[in-house]
């Protein structure tokens, strides 16, 4: 008998260390953005002036995974995409992963104002 508890212990495991779901290959995935925090964005002192975003957020629980980042810029406006990951019938710990990174903008930021949208969450810059 404690044998069998043993092993029904053990089985328990995955649910505890993250996720119990199916193999990545046979799940169906969720992409979503991830909440976001905070954004900073830094001009940097560079000759065609540069800039960078401190993106600070939520990548969700413990069966969620950044998937990817994307960007696009029009004119003024710079939007970035972040997405995560997760498989779609699973069941997770609900600690939570969290996203801090810098990302470097693409182009150059000649004077002006701008705008920065990341998952929604907006904020402005300047560029002098």
């Amino acid at each position: 008998m404690t044998r069998r508890l043993a092993v029904a212990g053990l089985a328990a495991l995955p649910v505890l260390a993250g996720c119990d779901s199916p193999s990545p290959a046979s799940a169906d995935l969720l992409i979503q953005p991830i909440e976001i925090e905070s954004v900073a964005v830094r001009v940097l002192e560079s000759s065609p002036p540069q800039a960078s975003a401190h993106v600070r957020g939520l990548i969700g629980d413990g069966c969620s995974s950044l998937h990817s980042v994307r960007q696009e810029r029009s004119e003024a406006t710079v939007v970035l995409t972040i997405l995560r990951q997760r498989p779609a019938d699973a069941v997770c710990t609900q600690i939570a992963k969290l996203y801090d990174e810098t990302i470097r903008l693409d182009g150059t930021f000649p004077p002006g104002r701008y705008v920065l949208r990341v998952n929604g969450f907006e904020t402005s810059f300047t560029s002098e």
